[in-house]
């Protein structure tokens, strides 16, 4: 009876499905955006390791400039990075690196103003799993001597030697100063849209032979760790806190003066900063199925009006008001779960689009459909209630009167 009605009265019925729709494609929009950066960001993080620990004279944090008391904290040292390979038993690899932001490398004719440099030592490659894919890495004697030798990442080598020639043993120049190619990485993807294969590692004594001074934001000096297991991540913070806390000189009760955070508290602080955002969009979401629930029940008010008469004439033939009651609810029921199904394709397609034609990634997780369809159910059951209950509260004498 409910498909009749909806099909007897199909421009009615398609605005009222269209209400309904719009809702929960705006769902589905929403949840398929957030749900898309929260899985890309676990993803990026991931890739720097299963466990990895981050040390920085900074705090985390996701574009906050650091304040005052942190710009002038004192700098971390490669001493800090020994005393904590010495005196962590769970920490197996230690790796201190300073990054240096576009630098400019060249290579006879050509040149490139973009790469990343990172000065780093030979515990790099196991510390954060990246490894040299031809030639070699960084080894103790080019830390010792302070070597001019240079590890090249992949987009470097494309953009240096574009006709496919053997970089190892040319010699390119950084900032100016000449360089002995040793060694090629293996290609290591991106990590937020940006190339990690954009980069040049040399040794790090050499690095700050040439980049004494440690200039914010482009130059920053970091410890990364690597615990035996994910369950040792927390043991390892703690002796880490401990070790650089004495060296610090930090006192009982005082507040560290660095920081520290592994893949959960960067994560952590994620889910922080898009709370708001959460609420913002179920806020606009909750909105939207409203209206929809609105023109639902506008609709169904006109239809208990049109069909007086017809409802008269159930009652006089012995139509209870439950029955009267369950017929129009399950019409508004209908009507939003059509409306809902609908959304949900729409959705989908819209989050496919999104991941083909934008720089935004989007994903629906099964949750999501199934709150899609509920909560547009759950509208029709809302929002039908009242024309449902005013149809059973008719008197079927005046209704059989009605013209």
């Amino acid at each position: 009876m409910a498909f009749d009605t909806l099909r007897q009265n199909k421009l009615r019925s398609t605005l009222t499905i269209l209400g309904v729709t719009v809702g929960v494609v705006t769902i589905l929009a929403m949840v398929s955006i957030i749900q898309g950066l929260n899985k890309a960001f676990a993803e990026q993080i991931e890739s720097l390791g299963s466990n990895t620990i981050f040390l920085a004279k900074f705090d985390a944090s996701f574009g906050k400039p650091p304040g005052q008391e942190e710009r002038q904290r004192k700098e971390l040292t490669i001493e800090d990075a020994d005393a904590i390979r010495e005196g962590v038993p769970t920490a197996v690899g230690v790796s201190p690196i300073q990054r240096e932001l576009a630098v400019t490398v060249r290579y006879k004719e050509k040149q490139t103003d973009t790469p990343i440099l990172l000065g780093a030592t030979p515990y790099y490659e196991f510390t954060n799993s990246q490894y040299v894919g031809y030639g070699r890495f960084i080894v103790d004697l080019d830390m010792q001597e302070r070597s001019n030798v240079v590890v090249l990442g992949q987009d470097l080598v494309k953009a240096l030697f574009p006709g496919g020639e053997d970089p190892i043993g040319e010699e390119v120049r950084i900032d100016g100063n000449p360089f002995h190619v040793v060694g090629v990485m293996s290609l290591l993807g991106s990590f937020f849209g940006q190339s990690r294969d954009n980069i040049a590692f040399i040794p790090l004594t050499t690095a700050q032979k040439y980049y004494p001074y440690l200039e914010q934001p482009q130059s920053v000096f970091v410890i990364i760790i690597r615990p035996k297991t994910r369950a040792d991540v927390q043991a390892t913070m703690d002796g880490i806190r401990d070790i650089m806390r004495v060296r610090r000189g930090v006192k009982y009760g005082e507040k560290d003066n660095f920081g520290m955070s592994s893949q959960d508290a960067l994560l952590d602080i994620y889910n922080q900063l898009t709370g708001a955002t959460y609420l913002v969009l179920t806020a606009v979401s909750a909105v939207a199925l409203m209206i929809g629930g609105i023109g639902v029940m506008n609709i169904m008010l006109v239809s208990v009006t049109e069909r007086t008469k017809e409802i008269g004439i159930r009652k006089a033939v012995g139509a209870t008001r439950s029955s009267i009651l369950s017929q129009f609810l399950i019409e508004a029921v209908v009507l939003t779960a059509i409306g809902g199904s609908i959304g949900v394709a729409i959705g989908e397609v819209l989050s496919l689009l999104i991941n083909k034609y934008s720089p935004l990634p989007a994903y629906i997780p099964i949750w999501a459909i199934a709150v899609g369809l509920i909560a547009s159910a759950g509208v029709g059951v809302v929002f039908g209630v009242f024309p449902a209950w005013k149809a059973a509260d008719l008197d079927p004498i005046e209704a059989l009167r009605f013209e």
